[in-house]
């Protein structure tokens, strides 16, 4: 903006202190427009407000990690994997139960076949192509009833293969492919499962990897498939691979609280269940004794363990029979016959628990 003297009207620059026309004094320049002023304390709230919010985000995501820590785990695929991977790999016995063969004694330098034994004379042929033993030779038994036999001397790679006195395939196994974590079951009080497990060999050994037979090898393992079927129970938030004793002692708080429920009847629930299941004849009735030695006693229309009557129904289909307990609350159980009848399968809940021997008078 162009400013004049007031004297003489003639421009001048601003910042001029006299007019260069005629001397005059010119005003001074107006003072510049003070900053503004930022509250006292400003920067400091604002640093507050920062360090609250970073506050609050770690507290977020802490409490985030902590809820997911605590939670129990999931039922899943990776879970049981790793339950099972966990407990083969710290139970030497169940993997070489797996992993190991136990039909000939094989801790000897040497094992003699009779020639007439054709079938071990082709299980140790078989080794032999794989390394582990030499080429048989051939003896007599001498004496006057003289018999050929094949003698198979153990060889070096055999003898690395061994573990006590069994032949071992590989070092260790690992969860292939898993099932049985979509069917999780309440069982006194406790979440359980069957989990059925496909395994693969680990470290495998260089003599079987190497053999031309490797299939044959491992059909002769006592999984020959590499199945295996696991119970499994959440315990202290993880799955972990149980034994079927403490399965089995879930199933009898189960079948405490069937007993108890089978004592408050609901009202027509008793002429519901006639509607639905016959009462009759079935082929378990007698007695049955479980592995851990308990013994259950079937009726016509009731189940007695220990003296203790639960009432129910029974139907049969096929060589599977189910008995309902009268009462609301009580699990039907299901047991599966073998051909003979001699034996049975108990299930509750679709889960496979114990497997019964018929007692015979």
């Amino acid at each position: 903006m162009a400013h004049f003297c007031t004297k003489c009207g003639t421009a001048y620059a601003p910042g001029a202190r006299f007019c260069d026309e005629c001397g005059n004094t010119l005003p001074a320049a107006a003072a510049a427009a003070p900053a503004p002023v930022r509250p006292a304390g400003a920067g400091v709230q604002r640093r507050h407000l920062i360090l609250a919010g970073g506050v609050l985000a770690v507290l977020i995501v802490a409490g985030g990690a902590l809820a997911w820590l605590l939670a129990p785990e999931a039922a899943s695929a990776s879970s049981f994997s790793r339950a099972i991977d966990a407990h083969l790999a710290a139970d030497e016995a169940a993997r070489d139960k797996l992993l190991c063969l136990t039909n000939l004694p094989y801790q000897k330098e040497e094992i003699r076949v009779a020639s007439y034994d054709s079938s071990t004379r082709q299980w140790l042929d078989i080794l032999v192509r794989g390394g582990l033993y030499s080429a048989p030779v051939e003896q007599s038994s001498g004496g006057w009833l003289a018999q050929s036999q094949f003698v198979y001397a153990l060889a070096a790679p055999g003898k690395a293969a061994l573990r006590g006195d069994k032949l071992c395939v590989a070092k260790g196994v690992k969860v292939a492919k898993v099932s049985g974590y979509e069917q999780v079951r309440e069982m006194g009080g406790q979440q359980v499962a069957m989990a059925t497990a496909t395994l693969a060999l680990t470290d495998e050994a260089a003599w079987l990897a190497k053999s031309p037979d490797r299939a044959l090898i491992l059909q002769r393992l006592p999984h020959s498939d590499l199945e295996v079927e696991l119970p499994l129970a959440l315990v202290d938030k993880q799955w972990q691979v149980t034994d079927r004793a403490q399965l089995q002692q879930a199933a009898m708080s189960m079948a405490g609280a069937m007993r108890q429920a089978s004592g408050a009847q609901g009202p027509g629930m008793l002429d519901k269940l006639k509607g639905l299941f016959s009462f009759g004849s079935h082929p378990l009735a007698g007695k049955w004794k479980a592995p851990m030695g308990g013994v259950l006693e079937f009726t016509r229309d009731s189940v007695i363990e220990n003296d203790k009557v639960s009432k129910g129904t029974f139907t049969t289909e096929g060589n599977v029979v189910t008995f309902a307990p009268e009462g609301a609350g009580g699990m039907a159980m299901q047991l599966s016959l073998s051909n003979s009848n001699n034996t049975a399968t108990l299930s509750i809940g679709g889960m496979p628990i114990t497997v019964l021997q018929r007692v015979r008078d």
